[in-house]
């Protein structure tokens, strides 16, 4: 069956290598520490190579917007109803409530569904995930720390806001590459080169250390793990699907933004739990059953 077929490759060789991340880490072969160094190397060099390189070439003039904004329009939706029902029903604290929410609509599109679509269409037919990729990068997770900063303080700085989201290499790899693009500039092949070898050492890099990171998550089943684990792995991309088929002027884009929705809880939740002091074991937990859960989901949907 087809499903297999994509389970077996590219799914699994993708995900294999959290797995190795996560018995060497178990094994203690590999600190937590070390685990953040190349995690911080990846996202700061390797991953921005690997977008840009992604997007000076992606055909974005006849991109069709509207499934994007029928994107965002579900996070805002699951996203404000994963809020009240973690303030509501299970009495958790601000800060936790609304980082588990955005795990529930934050998908780990660029390690985990990129290098996946790569594989399976080619670097030209993935635009779509690129388009999520964006506007996760910027308009998403600005919106998380104006929630956080507001729920958590009661107030919002911009200037903040704006500083952690500018600062993010992500973002300038993004800017750049859309200015190549729309410029028609055209890069030199050298150049060209360094960015394809390079850009494709951050998916194994940051897959890896996440592996290793998630070996010292302790796992349980807490009704509130359960719950976003469900909102992530089913609501969430199921709600994409719905609102996509019957409000996108191209309901045949579906099938990827679909991919995108699926992949498993980002982990700049858990960054963002660290940062601003936020307990981080449910975060976690969620992640790591996303990861276990979605690579039979995303066979199924690749």
């Amino acid at each position: 069956m087809a499903i297999f077929e994509v389970l077996s490759d590219p799914v699994l060789p993708v995900y294999a290598i959290i797995a190795v991340g996560y018995l060497m880490g178990r094994w203690s072969v590999v600190s937590s520490s070390e685990a953040r160094i190349l995690n911080r190397v990846a996202l700061s060099l390797f991953l921005p190579l690997l977008i840009f390189g992604l997007i000076i070439d992606a055909p974005i003039r006849t991109f069709d917007p509207s499934p994007v904004v029928l994107y965002f329009a579900v996070e805002v939706l699951i996203f404000t109803l994963g809020v009240l029902l973690a303030l509501k029903v299970f009495r958790m604290g601000p800060g936790e409530s609304v980082l588990l929410s955005f795990a529930g609509i934050f998908s780990n599109t660029v390690l985990i569904v990129l290098p996946i679509a790569v594989l399976l269409y080619g670097a030209e037919n993935i635009l779509e995930v690129t388009a999520v990729l964006t506007l996760d990068s910027t308009i998403t997770f600005a919106g998380a720390i104006i929630a956080l900063q507001l729920m958590k303080l009661g107030k919002f700085t911009p200037l903040a806001v704006l500083s952690s989201v500018v600062r993010s290499p992500i973002l300038v790899a993004i800017v750049a590459g859309l200015a190549v693009n729309l410029a028609g500039i055209t890069i030199p092949h050298p150049a060209v080169t360094f960015i394809d070898f390079n850009g494709h050492a951050a998916p194994p890099i940051a897959l890896f250390a996440l592996g290793v990171l998630l070996s010292e998550v302790k796992m349980t089943l807490e009704p509130p793990v359960v719950v976003f684990t469900a909102v992530k792995f089913l609501l969430f991309p199921l709600t994409v699907w719905l609102a996509i088929e019957m409000f996108a002027s191209n309901p045949a884009a579906a099938d990827r933004f679909v991919l995108a929705a699926a992949a498993p809880a980002g982990t700049m939740a858990f960054s963002l739990a660290v940062l601003y002091g936020v307990r981080t074991s449910r975060i976690a937990q969620v992640i790591v059953y996303t990861n276990v859960l979605t690579m039979l989901s995303l066979s199924l949907l690749a």
